[in-house]
């Protein structure tokens, strides 16, 4: 069609668009003949936009190009193609953001590619690769800098794929219209072999022409990963199949695919996490990168399992790193057997899942776990250090009573908890799929089938004492392989390592190795039969067996003088009925009225919960009559009794001030035993029970000599000592002690204790009984003031 110039007179096109046109030389009828526009390119599957940004991150030019841009072009050049609106989307967009600091509040331009970085600078004492601030050019006007790249998936087939293959992937959205992934792709790297298999599995529900679209589309993302990051996959995946496998700093996220299965090493203790996402940052100084690494485990909430999200920090290291030195660590890269790491992880989550049931009498021989106490809140104090001894394992227990203990309730801080070392701060929970991935396009949505519960469906909504035991292995492995247990010795709240703990095994003879006087055994052993348990590890909480709160258990008092046997018979009887036994003194209850309560209060409701035996050894001060100008002591009687009176347990009260006793007690108390002062015949049996024992529990390894023991029984110079019970022990360890080191000396493995160690423990004994009866102090000792003097830190 031609049309004149006098023709465009009332045309309504503007004068831009006229003179942007392109025209033919003139014809030889003086006319010009206006072009066809050309048919539009056809849209590439893989489309490189490359955008520049101002400092407020507004782009201000945007090129496109089919192939990949080989350097960056400058602002106004005319590289490429200036962006324009599509009628077509391509598969994937690949957009590039680019920036130039000016200094100033406008963008500055050059014509040419930045600078290169100069070479890496090791700092002497740190083990990363930084760079010298010093040459830096982060900071000069007009340096061009690459914010990021992108992926924009437009292909609705594509994401369906994905949708169908991506089961488990925080922070990356597959509901939308697109899919925005950023460089180096990493969702699509963790699963570029599962889309290889959905390639040639898809669903059934898919036509011909679907199924053939998708499959092409899945070979346009897979291909664009190969010739991108195809290369340097292959080496990191080259670096993992050594017979040590090593891995980069800037590829060790290929490792760490969401839902992959960790290791972290916490004060010995070997935690396995699941991975939820991974990100890069730098640290405060600016030089140094690290990754953070977000991870979850199963914990006991209040009463039901919730997962406890964790973040912690890898700096970054220069070349490779042996990737089982990571302080994270992925489970299939444990050196020693991993699979029966794995195992040994599955028992350990079921022995967790089962103490959660209720309180568990364990013993315990192994470090205790001081940084667990974060869970508990800032003001949490526990004990530290190694510790041999029976605990209460009770996690629930541990939420309601371990913040209002003694150690606890006047130790509170507002100050928030430190973090362990390595670990940053918690990051939001994520969301856990309840099923499995599957297409979303509408053939198989309108498809009748039902949706599977995917791997993570057990991990919602489970109750340890009323839901049934997970059948997932997945489940037990990510349970903490830490629980809080009340240490029976210690009387604290602390955290145990699983693996260190074993059932308990009581002693069942040593009610027969007690001395004491026919009468008083047969008298203990039928009053405490009936509360006796079969069960070694299990607890029997008191019961409700009588009038409803009232004292519904046993006090026994136990009154006599020092060393014969009074405290050794709660702990024969704990051995003997297979119950825990809490042995408490003054210093664990004070002496302040307002404190006795509540403490008392707290160690009886323990008492209760675990079904414990509850001794209070030398209970003379809460005991001693009330008088009327002694108003606090007054106090303190009165909160004893009234503890007493709604106990529902057995109380064991031992003294040797029986005659100071308030008579209000007298009604309180069911079974009174006086203890008589110890015979020769007495201290003959206890030598004679404390050898065989040594020899029992040695299991032949320590042996007393025959000369030991008959100087032990004959001796006139330890007869003289008239040495109680507790002494007698006492004098046999400093003897054993001194046979041990003799053994050791002598490289001899067998020990023997002679009478040589047993006459050096008797001369020390005597000396020091020699010397108080002489009434000579040191000049020291003469200068105590007259508080300290009438105080009775020997006091019977």
């Amino acid at each position: 069609m031609r049309k004149t110039i006098d023709d465009e007179t009332g045309s309504t096109v503007s004068y831009e668009e006229v003179a942007f046109r392109r025209v033919s030389p003139p014809s030889d009828d003086n006319s010009l003949v206006v072009q066809q526009k050309p048919a539009p390119k056809p849209t590439p599957d893989v489309l490189y936009v490359l955008q520049h940004v101002s400092l407020g991150g507004k782009v201000i030019e945007s090129r496109e190009s089919d192939v990949p841009f080989k350097e960056i072009p400058d602002y106004g050049a005319r590289d490429g193609e200036s962006t324009a609106k599509r009628d077509v989307e391509p598969v994937l967009e690949i957009v590039t953001k680019i920036s130039a600091y000016t200094g100033g509040s406008r963008t500055v331009h050059y014509r040419r590619m930045p600078p290169p970085r100069p070479p890496p600078v090791f700092d002497d004492d740190d083990d990363y690769v930084s760079y010298d601030s010093d040459s830096s050019d982060d900071d000069v006007p007009g340096k061009l800098t690459v914010e990021r790249t992108r992926m924009i998936i437009h292909s609705p087939h594509l994401i369906n794929a994905l949708r169908a293959t991506v089961a488990y992937y925080p922070n990356i959205n597959l509901l939308g219209d697109t899919v925005k992934i950023d460089a180096p792709y990493r969702a699509v790297v963790h699963h570029r072999d599962a889309l290889t298999k959905y390639k040639f599995h898809q669903p059934a529900h898919h036509s011909s022409e679907y199924a053939r679209t998708t499959a092409e589309h899945i070979d346009v993302l897979l291909n664009f990963i190969e010739k991108t990051v195809g290369e340097s996959i292959r080496k990191e995946e080259e670096r993992y199949a050594r017979s040590t496998p090593v891995a980069t700093f800037e590829n060790y996220w290929m490792a760490l695919k969401p839902g992959e299965i960790v290791y972290v090493n916490n004060e010995d203790v070997w935690q396995p996490l699941i991975v939820s996402s991974l990100s890069q940052e730098t640290t405060s100084s600016g030089h140094r990168r690290q990754w953070m690494v977000a991870c979850w485990l199963l914990e006991m909430g209040n009463s039901k399992m919730v997962r406890k999200m964790v973040q912690y920090k890898l700096p970054s290291w220069p070349g490779e790193q042996v990737i089982h030195s990571l302080d994270v660590m992925p489970a299939r890269f444990y050196p020693d057997a991993p699979e029966k790491m794995l195992e040994k992880q599955i028992k350990l989550g079921k022995l967790y899942w089962e103490l959660l049931q209720r309180p568990t009498y364990m013993e315990y021989d192994g470090l205790l776990v001081q940084s667990a106490s974060s869970r508990a809140g800032p003001a949490f104090r526990e004990p530290s250090g190694y510790m041999t001894g029976r605990v209460i394992c009770d996690a629930e227990g541990f939420n309601r009573f371990a913040m209002h203990s003694p150690e606890n309730r006047h130790h509170r801080s507002r100050r928030p908890a430190g973090l362990p070392p390595g670990q940053g701060p918690p990051p939001e929970q994520d969301h856990l799929p309840h099923f499995l991935p599957r297409c979303g396009c509408k053939a198989c949505a309108d498809s009748k089938d039902q949706e599977e519960q995917g791997t993570y469906a057990v991990f919602d909504n489970v109750y340890p004492t009323k839901s049934a035991a997970p059948t997932s292995d997945l489940f037990y492995i990510a349970c903490i392989k830490v629980i809080p247990a009340f240490l029976l010795g210690e009387r604290h709240w602390g955290h145990l390592n699983l693996e260190h703990l074993k059932p308990v095994v009581t002693d069942r003879e040593a009610f027969k190795y007690l001395v004491l006087d026919d009468e008083i055994k047969l008298t203990v052993k039928a009053l405490i039969g009936k509360f006796a348990t079969t069960d070694s590890g299990r607890v029997s909480p008191w019961g409700n067996d009588f009038v409803k709160n009232k004292g519904e258990g046993r006090i026994f008092l136990l009154h006599g003088a020092p060393g014969v046997g009074k405290t050794c018979t709660a702990e024969c009887v704990a051995e003997l009925t297979n119950r825990p036994l809490i042995s408490l003194t003054s210093g664990d209850l004070s002496v302040n009225s307002h404190a006795v309560e509540n403490n008392l209060s707290y160690f009886l409701e323990l008492g209760q919960r675990f079904g414990a035996l509850v001794l209070l050894d030398e209970a003379d001060v809460y005991l001693e009559r009330r008088r009327a100008k002694d108003i606090a002591r007054n106090g303190l009687v009165s909160v004893f009794l009234r503890a007493l009176e709604y106990y529902r347990g057995v109380l064991f009260l031992t003294t040797n001030r029986v005659q100071a006793f308030d008579a209000a007690f007298t009604s309180r108390i069911h079974v009174a035993l006086h203890y008589k002062n110890l015979t020769d015949l007495d201290r003959e049996r206890i030598w004679a029970n404390n050898f065989e024992r040594l020899d029992r529990d040695s299991s032949g390894r320590v042996r007393v000599a025959a000369a030991a023991r008959d100087y032990a029984w004959e001796s006139r110079d330890v007869r003289l000592l008239r040495w109680n019970g507790r002494e007698i022990r006492n004098a046999l360890q400093t003897a054993l002690a001194l046979a041990e080191s003799d053994a050791a000396e002598g490289g001899s493995e067998r020990i023997t204790v002679t009478d040589k160690h047993l006459r050096a423990v008797v001369k020390m004994s005597r000396g020091f009984r020699d010397y108080l009866r002489s009434g000579n102090v040191y000049d020291g000792e003469s200068e105590l003031d007259a508080e300290e003097e009438d105080e009775d830190i020997y006091s019977d």
